[in-house]
């Protein structure tokens, strides 16, 4: 799987305002590359992660949402330290696909 986006290294309160719209914006090509793969699933390398907080978990879950809308599942991979244990820590990793690479489960 190739990863469509990168993640910051910093996925918090302070980032929120400026990844959504960013993120938003880039969904009609996320879903073109995906159809385009013949996937439905669109890659999200999460490896530079080192800052994470609940509102950048929940951010990443409105991501994984509205890809689900558009038939789509996000799948981040590589994950980082701190957001696999960001995501456990909120009972999001099973949500958020964090861990199938890693083979975790929280």
């Amino acid at each position: 799987m190739h990863a469509l986006m990168r993640l910051p290294a910093e996925v918090t309160i302070y980032t929120a305002s400026e990844l959504h719209p960013a993120w938003v914006s880039a969904l009609p090509a996320m879903q073109a590359r995906a159809s385009a793969a013949m996937s439905s699933t669109v890659g999200v390398d999460a490896s530079a992660v080192d800052e994470v907080d609940g509102a950048g978990v929940q951010l990443l879950l409105a991501l994984a949402n509205e890809l689900h809308a558009l038939g789509l599942t996000l799948q981040l991979s590589p994950v980082s330290g701190p957001l696999r244990e960001a995501c456990a820590a909120m009972g999001a990793a099973t949500l958020l696909a964090c861990m199938a690479d890693e083979g975790a489960v929280a």
